[in-house]
């Protein structure tokens, strides 16, 4: 019971930092109509969230473990605070990209600092099932962010939604004020080391590639979404964000439980990526053409439980790839910052397909990007992983 409370609160630190990612759906209409935006510069806004990951992630962890983990969790979420009152101030477009930018730091610190705080708050079972816990944190994030943003913003504007996603980073992080800061031993390594060793590991790669493909993908379809099923199946924004809430955080965690299970009777990690990302491709296709609402509900149940497969395989495997070799904080720094890149690139060049070619390009795209992930999982992540 030690452990679990400030294990819940890191947790929630990480659900306040994906919220970041997810709250930019519902408010798409009203910032494309306040701003005049193109889908490919709403696009822009989406991604710019882990802009700061992109550019310096994986020695941001090294930092972060020598720095204090402590510091950086409470850093990381009164960043994303000030990020989120200069973004919903904003009465430019190019104030909208400095808050996103801005908050993009507190998101980064978060990421890689709050599950190397939880690696030290418990035996090595209560640690696993933290970090089983913690690899839903991104597309749980994502549907609270989504679904708070579109009830706030329905009732209050879409600036007071922004708010709304960044205050509850605040109220996780003070009662982890209270607590000591982790000791420092296993971070000890220079900078120079800890960065230089995951990029010479063939699996680590394999799987940062891997996942930052899954990622950027995941992070596009979610952005636009909301939009795609507004526009094909004319429903409002609160129906479609609850739709996309209630199947994300049900599948997720029902894929990451399967997931998890099925490696503890070591089934290959590499296996369940080769199912979950083909099912999540084709879920994908079918689910931006499809003809009717309850052909998407019963795909998108499908679509997130590969994300859950997906996203908990991946966490699970860094502890595997670290052994006692590699930093895990710039492990998990690196696997953020190939995530970043992606998500920077993805969101954008979406944006321009949907442009151009509409929902179905945009579904042959995600289902191509996804097939993309597992075809580097299937040919360069080694067996025994």
């Amino acid at each position: 019971m030690r452990a679990f409370l400030p294990m819940l609160f890191l947790y929630g630190t990480g659900l306040c930092a994906s919220m970041q990612v997810g709250l930019v759906g519902p408010i798409a209409n009203m910032l494309r109509g306040q701003f005049d935006l193109t889908q490919a510069q709403f696009g822009l806004v989406a991604s710019l969230i882990t802009a700061a990951g992109a550019i310096c992630a994986t020695p941001a962890g090294v930092w972060a473990a020598r720095l204090g983990l402590k510091q950086a969790v409470i850093v990381g979420a009164i960043t994303i605070v000030l990020g989120a009152i200069v973004f919903s101030q904003a009465n430019h477009v190019a104030f909208l990209y400095i808050g996103r930018f801005l908050t993009s730091f507190g998101y980064l610190l978060i990421v890689v600092a709050a599950p190397s705080w939880m690696t030290h708050l418990g035996d090595r079972r209560t640690v696993a099932l933290a970090m089983g816990l913690w690899g839903t944190f991104v597309p749980v994030g994502i549907a609270m962010g989504t679904w708070i943003s579109a009830g706030l913003s329905a009732w209050l504007g879409w600036r007071m939604a922004v708010l709304g996603c960044a205050i509850p980073a605040l109220v996780c992080v003070i009662p982890l004020m209270m607590r000591a800061n982790p000791p420092r031993e296993g971070f000890n390594r220079s900078l120079a080391k800890g960065v230089s060793g995951v990029l010479r590991d063939k699996n680590a790669i394999a799987i940062a590639l891997t996942f930052a493909i899954f990622a950027g993908t995941t992070s596009a379809t979610v952005a636009f979404m909301p939009t795609m099923l507004m526009d094909r199946l004319d429903i409002t924004l609160t129906i479609a964000a609850t739709i996309i809430g209630i199947t994300t955080i049900a599948g997720n965690i029902a894929g990451s439980l399967l997931g998890g299970i099925l490696l503890g009777r070591n089934i290959q990690g590499r296996l369940l990526l080769l199912v979950g990302l083909p099912l999540m491709a084709s879920s994908i296709a079918i689910i931006y053409m499809a003809p009717n609402l309850a052909t998407v509900i019963v795909v998108l149940c499908a679509f997130n439980i590969g994300q859950g497969i997906v996203a908990g395989t991946c966490f699970a495997l860094l502890p595997r790839i670290a052994g006692n070799n590699l930093s895990m904080p710039a492990l998990q720094g690196m696997l953020a910052q190939f995530a970043e890149i992606f998500v920077v690139i993805i969101p954008p060049v979406s944006g321009l397909i949907i442009d151009d070619f509409a929902w179905t390009g945009a579904a042959i795209a995600f289902a191509l990007f996804y097939l993309a992930s597992m075809g580097v999982a299937g040919r360069r992540i080694a067996i025994m992983a």
